[in-house]
């Protein structure tokens, strides 16, 4: 039997606390924000939460043990960690391809990621430069007033067209981001992912606290929680009927918690072995989505207290929240609250999504500290850079086709879902629909049956063979048809 892999020179995390912060901030991003909460209420309120938390107890926990295994057992990348543990247990390392699947689904989705952060970014300089218009004009009191004083519904509707307008400024803030998330992964492990998530996941959890007390205590609290707890048995029969919520649910525990990307492959690889893998997998899916429900609370009574439509998906975020900050009180300071949140949210996820690609560039030879630091850091760059060009076709791809350009034209695949997707919509519907799907589907089968019986018992842990035997039965059978079926659902026109 083959023992557990150990690569000279591997950083590891300082501790279980230092893992699950990095482990959350990777799961926890800006469809936490709004797309949970939207789904959730969509769904049949209560009844949709129950049946994902189903989902996520049979599906998610799995899959996330599955991945936090192999990263550990295998150490290096997460290329080199499926290619060593196929290969130990007499298979071919042609497995890999299923961290090829994850790595290059992290870079496209990087690549898209960091222009909608630098929304995120344009919005809340905007509200910073609002309140200190408004302090220069009218003194402190602009303090407890609203955002975006003195601008009309229109002028706030068409600020985030306007931004389309203008790909230039968008770049300056795609580079912005992209630049710290550069900086913070090419310091390493330690010395830049942890020392970054210990700072920014307390001040996210604190500044999301914050935001639903005031949000409880301003706005329609009872009416958020009808909405998103109040099970509606009416929409869960139809949506059981049609299949629509199990592969809501399905797909939102799927993707909530970063699977099928390898990042929880990659981050599993600096786990110590004195971390539990079922510990720490249960630690990061609950606080997943207690965030997600929690980030309900911060924005729905306000929404709902202004009358504004909680249906309104991303533009929840760029539209509708930035109406309500404008008409209540300290609404300013809560704006600024909330898009700094939203950028720490934004900044915890593209450090995994960056750190997936740089790992393999850091080499899994026997290589000198200061080889694979600089290995790192070149890795980190030049993927980054990488990124940040093909970003730049995304943000062309926004600008309204009134001022036509090659990339809001362009069409690169005309058939199926992907009819009339531009290149930013065909990233987002290839890495959603087709390639982290594929990527879950291939980690269960791997675990499940390539992986020998005897390594993932040793590298799991579970405190019972009983334990052991219902997960390895959930990601050799149930895990692989679901996911099978939210990818087929997905490629559904």
């Amino acid at each position: 039997m083959a023992g557990p892999t150990q690569v000279n020179n591997e950083e590891h995390w300082s501790g279980k606390a230092a893992f699950t912060l990095a482990a959350i901030g990777s799961a926890v991003g800006l469809g936490n924000l709004w797309r949970f909460p939207y789904v959730a209420g969509e769904n049949g309120g209560g009844a949709f939460v129950l049946v994902y938390i189903l989902c996520v107890a049979v599906i998610g926990l799995p899959v996330l043990v599955a991945e936090l295994m192999v990263g550990r057992r295998g150490g290096g990348s997460a290329v080199s960690a499926v290619a060593r543990l196929a290969r130990n247990s007499g298979n071919t390392v042609a497995w890999s391809v299923l961290s090829w699947v994850g790595m290059i689904a992290c870079f496209l989705i990087l690549s898209f990621y960091s222009m909608i952060a630098g929304w995120v970014i344009f919005y809340l300089v905007e509200m910073v430069r609002d309140l200190f218009t408004g302090i220069d004009q009218q003194g402190l009191g602009a303090i407890f007033g609203g955002g975006f004083a003195g601008e009309t519904e229109a002028d706030i509707n068409n600020k985030l067209r306007g931004l389309f307008q203008n790909p230039a400024m968008v770049m300056v803030y795609h580079a912005i981001f992209m630049g710290v998330t550069v900086f913070i992964v090419a310091r390493g492990v330690k010395g830049g992912i942890e020392s970054a998530v210990t700072i920014l996941m307390p001040a996210f959890f604190i500044m999301l606290m914050v935001l639903v007390v005031f949000s409880l205590v301003q706005g329609e609290a009872l009416m958020a929680l009808d909405y998103l707890f109040k099970p509606n048995f009416e929409i869960l029969g139809q949506r059981l009927t049609d299949g629509s919520m199990l592969t809501n649910a399905l797909g939102q525990a799927f993707f909530s918690i970063s699977l099928g990307s390898v990042m929880m492959v990659t981050y599993g690889i600096y786990m110590g072995k004195d971390q539990s893998i079922p510990s720490s997998a249960r630690t990061v899916v609950v606080a997943d989505t207690g965030v997600a429900l929690i980030a309900g609370l911060a924005m729905f009574p306000i929404v709902f207290q202004f009358g504004m439509e909680p249906a309104a998906g991303p533009a929840l975020i760029f539209n509708t929240l930035p109406l309500a900050f404008q008409q209540m009180p300290f609404g300013a300071l809560f704006g600024i609250a909330f898009f700094l949140m939203a950028t720490f949210a934004a900044l915890t996820s593209s450090i995994a999504l960056l750190e997936v690609s740089t790992a393999f560039a850091d080499g899994d030879r026997d290589l000198s500290p200061e080889k694979k630091k600089s290995r790192r850091l070149y890795g980190a760059v030049i993927i980054g850079f990488a990124c940040f060009l093909f970003g730049i076709a995304h943000i062309y791809s926004m600008v309204p086709t009134e001022t036509p350009n090659f990339f809001n034209q362009w069409v690169p695949l005309d058939f199926g879902i992907f009819a009339g997707s531009t290149i930013f919509d065909f990233a987002d519907k290839l890495t959603s629909n087709v390639m982290l799907p594929l990527g879950g589907l291939l980690i269960s089968v791997f675990a499940g049956w390539v992986v020998t019986s005897s390594s993932a018992r040793e590298e799991i842990g579970f405190k019972s063979e009983r334990m052991f035997k219902i997960w390895h039965v959930l990601v050799r059978y149930v895990c692989p048809i679901a996911v099978g079926a939210v990818m087929v659902y997905g490629l559904i026109p």
